[in-house]
């Protein structure tokens, strides 16, 4: 499609002259031409645009038009600026010609050698409007010292690197966001404000925060006393296993005389109570309070014996010495450790886990007694075997029994009177009948633990010694269930009962 042909300034503009009548007309006196009008006037010739023919041919380029009509507007721009020069000729201008300021930013363009960028500028005025040029009259003033160098530099820029100055600008003016650092205590007090009631709370609010507090204050105390507790758990296992393989096994193929020859070796500062058998050597070394070990087949009991001058000091020691809920196990401190008094006490936990003496449970039931009808107890001189003779329920506070409590922890019984109606009071409270018979002059091995029938009650199994040349077996085919053993009152409280007793006679040791 033919292109239009480009219409011609209005006639109100004068008419366009030639190139060598536009040059007479700018020449002084002398027919010199000033140099900035004469390098305009070598622009203009090189863009000049050419007679447009009559008629184009169908497949002349779109682009090719475009270009025409760039070239066109260029050389229309250029002749008004020469235009304006010569006719303001009079009226001297007060900046330099060759650089106009851009009334929407600070930009000095170089309108002879680097015209391009004046055009790139004009053909984009929705990013920045360039406004008509006309010449500024005001009073003359120097060229500062910067404004030159930036001039000068602006001139020997390459058309390359003025090409990008519009975009460099705009990222340089972009405004830079200054990232914002908060500091420890801002951010503690911050995190504070945000847990715990303050002043500018409201009042749910607060309220809000105390209730997570405390949750949070429970959760944690939750968390602390488990991990104590499986710490120590693990503790008292490792423990547990490590005093068992202290014993000098009786299989062992070293002779005793060996064995005493290596311990003596190893502590020979230790002075070891005579008549101690060998295997218990090395653990009463390392704690001279050890007076015996205690084990019931086909249970967890298995462990050291100790005793102190008091019935308090391994409730919460461990056999090396140290804090531990789970203590050791003690004989009572009234009772002989090496010859055994008429009834010798041991005393141990009842722990949740199974430790230290909670599997004596198993008594409760015949099926228990029968899986276990034996206790051994070695002590540092002697081993001895007990048959279980009762298994009861008692009180540990005079509170529980209507101001009394059944005293089970008496070593020595002074009198065969007293002894006998000590077994008649137990027989009147063991939960079943073993088969097992009991002599006056036998001698009794207690076990005491907590039981959890009611608060603060105690389990106490009673054996009897194997006599010398007596089977160690026993029938437990015999063992019978007591119809109507005696409790305490707070056990028939507790399970609201009356109690048949309540008037019947207290046992006390005459």
């Amino acid at each position: 499609m033919a292109r239009k042909k480009k219409q011609k300034p209005e006639e109100n503009q004068e008419k366009m002259l030639s190139f060598e009548e536009l040059k007479n007309k700018v020449a002084d006196e002398n027919g010199d031409t000033d140099p900035e009008v004469e390098s305009l006037l070598s622009t203009l010739r090189d863009i000049a645009p050419e007679e447009p023919e009559d008629e184009k041919t169908p497949d002349t380029d779109e682009s090719e038009e475009k270009a025409q009509d760039a070239s066109g507007e260029d050389y229309q721009s250029i002749y008004d600026d020469v235009m304006r020069s010569v006719m303001g000729k009079t009226n001297e201008e007060t900046t330099s010609r060759k650089n106009r300021f851009l009334a929407d930013g600070d930009q000095f363009v170089d309108v002879t050698e680097a015209y391009q960028d004046y055009g790139d500028v004009r053909e984009h005025p929705e990013e920045k409007p360039v406004l008509p040029v006309t010449p500024v009259k005001e009073a003359p003033k120097t060229e500062t010292t910067a404004e030159k160098a930036e001039t000068d530099k602006t001139a020997e820029t390459p058309k390359a690197a003025s090409d990008d100055a519009p975009a460099d600008s705009d990222k340089a003016k972009a405004p830079v966001e200054e990232k914002q650092y908060r500091t420890f205590n801002e951010i503690f007090k911050d995190g504070f404000r945000k847990i715990f009631p303050n002043k500018t709370d409201s009042v749910g609010e607060r309220l809000r925060k105390v209730i997570m507090d405390l949750s949070i204050v429970a959760l944690v105390g939750c968390a602390v006393y488990f991990c104590m507790f499986a710490v120590q758990n693990w503790k008292a296992e490792r423990q547990h296993e490590d005093l068992k393989g202290q014993i000098i096994d009786d299989t062992d193929v070293l002779s005793e005389s060996d064995v005493w020859a290596d311990f003596i070796s190893k502590y020979p500062n230790i002075q070891l109570p005579e008549g101690i058998m060998a295997k218990y050597a090395y653990l009463y070394a390392i704690n001279q309070d050890l007076v015996g070990w205690v084990k019931i087949p086909n249970s967890t009991i298995d462990m050291q014996v100790v005793q102190a001058g008091d019935n308090q000091t391994y409730l919460k020691t461990d056999f090396y010495g140290n804090y531990s809920r789970y203590g050791c196990p003690y004989m009572d401190y009234r009772n002989d450790p090496k010859y055994l008094n008429q009834n010798t006490i041991i005393y141990g936990h009842h722990m949740s886990d199974g430790l230290v003496f909670a599997d004596l449970k198993k008594y409760k039931t015949i099926d228990g007694f029968k899986e276990s009808p034996i206790m051994e107890f070695d002590t540092l001189y002697r081993s001895y075997k007990f048959k279980i003779y009762a298994v009861m329920i008692t009180n540990s506070k005079e509170e529980d029994d209507n101001g009394y409590i059944f005293n089970y922890t008496v070593p020595d019984f002074g009198s065969e009177a007293n002894f006998t109606s000590y077994i008649a009071a137990v027989d009147e409270r063991k939960l079943y009948t073993t088969g097992v018979d009991i002599q006056p002059d036998d001698k009794l091995l207690t076990l005491s633990t907590c039981t959890y029938e009611f608060s603060d009650a105690r389990l106490v199994i009673i054996g009897r010694m194997v006599r010398d040349g007596e089977d160690a077996s026993v029938d437990t085919t015999l063992a019978v269930a007591n119809p109507n053993p005696r409790y305490p009152q707070a056990w028939y409280d507790k399970n609201g009962k009356t109690n048949p007793f309540a008037g019947a006679a207290q046992w006390t040791l005459q």
